[in-house]
């Protein structure tokens, strides 16, 4: 009897373990997420011929649903995530889509039309990936600065930076990412307002072969909290 109860506690362990692994719970084991990041998007293409759907994204991806009703009548299609007070109308077949945040991590049901779907929104692991809190990050830049990349827009921007941070906004990363080349294997430090389109950004340089990638948690804001400097033009 001993025996049993204890093989169903190792099984559940191995369970939760190989769950977390799927997820990208673990340190270093890749997550195979839903569509592609383009121009700072993650375009998630939905086939409406499928009976289900599920979808895998990063924490911080601002994504967009693409629809493919392949040549059915019906051209708009209600989008409802109601755990995210997400609520929209898609176009069948057009770039001129809204876009959300994903800003929690968690499994979200949806749905578009009459399709249902679930979306699960994990957090980025890599290897050469790591996030940093402010303190953190604030002793990495006085003692050893690595290059500060902005993600934010020039507006954003010009309302106050971190001393020394190279601005290329989240939308013309993937264009420009060439502009950095020569960090390509030294260390990054990438920030935002509150650390979301940075992980967006991170996944970015990671995909373009960047070997030290690291994402300041809660962003400028969480910066500043702190009471850490600040530079304005």
């Amino acid at each position: 009897m001993k025996f049993k109860i204890v093989s169903i506690l190792l099984m559940s362990v191995m369970i939760m373990v190989v769950g977390c692994d799927k997820f990208g719970a673990g340190d270093s084991t890749p997550v195979d997420v839903s569509g592609k990041i383009q121009g700072g998007y993650r375009h998630l293409p939905i086939s409406m011929k499928d009976d289900t759907t599920r979808l895998v994204v990063y924490r911080g991806d601002y994504v967009k649903f693409y629809v493919d009703d392949q040549g059915q009548a019906q051209v708009e299609y209600p989008l409802n995530i109601p755990e995210l007070s997400v609520g929209a109308v898609l176009k069948d077949n057009t770039l001129e889509q809204p876009f959300f945040k994903m800003k929690t991590p968690g499994s979200y049901a949806f749905t578009i039309g009459d399709k249902v779907g679930i979306i699960d929104v994990v957090e980025l692991r890599q290897s050469n990936y790591r996030e940093l809190g402010a303190e953190e990050a604030w002793k990495l830049v006085i003692k050893n600065p690595p290059l500060l990349l902005d993600v934010r827009t020039k507006n954003e921007f010009s309302t106050g930076y971190i001393k020394g941070a190279v601005l290329i906004p989240l939308q013309e990363l993937q264009a420009r990412a060439g502009e950095l080349v020569q960090y390509e294997n030294q260390p990054i430090l990438i920030y935002c307002a509150t650390g979301n389109r940075s992980t967006t950004a991170s996944k970015i340089l990671l995909d373009q072969g960047y070997k030290d990638v690291m994402n300041l948690r809660m962003g400028i804001m969480g910066w500043a909290s702190k009471g850490y400097n600040i530079e304005f033009r």
